[in-house]
């Protein structure tokens, strides 16, 4: 919806409308689809309201859409696996969900910023302030296809600590600052152990 003088006027005065107003709507054809994008228009002109033009449009679900932070396409890529042995129930053709390449720049931009070489603070202060926003990342985007992202984002946030340790981006940081120190005692938040059908796996 756009944002019309008397929505914010509403909303100034303490009507709430909902948080999410952004809808997505499946349908069998384009036809019906465009259907369904003037049907919503006739209703939402008697409350005073109208779609946005640019944000308005239909798409066909192999290309994809972007929705509240996803990206969710058809699925094009053969699997590696037979059916059979998947037992997670993806198969060939799935709908699947993934977060937008805009979402992980912000993210990876976010903990660039809390990770600055220059930042005073010893790495349990380091890991305690980036651990907010890996955890709140992570449980948003959990139940989507990041297996294999949240794994490339964990290493290179485990890099990240140890060049503001050691002040330089390639170093030993292995030797001093092992993974496994890392998330033990330190606790840094592993994104991967955040997927559920892996974090029951180390209960």
């Amino acid at each position: 919806m756009s944002r019309e003088a008397h929505v914010q006027f509403c909303e100034s005065l303490g009507v709430r409308f909902p948080g999410a107003t952004h809808r997505v709507v499946t349908c069998k054809s384009a036809a019906e689809a465009r259907a369904a994008i003037d049907a919503a228009r006739r209703i939402l002109k008697q409350l005073g309201v109208e779609l946005h033009p640019e944000k308005t449009r239909v798409v066909h679900v192999r290309y994809g859409f972007e929705f509240l932070g996803y990206k969710i396409k058809r699925g094009s890529t053969k699997l590696r696996l037979p059916e059979s042995k998947i037992r997670s129930g993806l198969h060939a053709g799935a709908l699947y969900a993934y977060p937008r390449p805009k979402s992980i720049r912000r993210f990876m931009d976010q903990v660039r910023q809390r990770t600055r070489r220059n930042l005073p603070l010893a790495t349990p202060e380091l890991i305690e302030n980036l651990n907010p926003l890996l955890r709140g990342w992570g449980e948003y985007y959990k139940r989507a296809h990041v297996r294999t992202l949240f794994h490339r984002l964990d290493r290179w946030i485990v890099h990240r600590i140890w060049s503001h340790r050691l002040k330089r981006w390639r170093n030993n940081g292995r030797r001093q600052l092992p993974e496994s120190l890392l998330y033990a005692e330190y606790e840094l938040v592993n994104l991967v152990r955040l997927i559920p059908s892996l974090a029951s796996q180390t209960l």
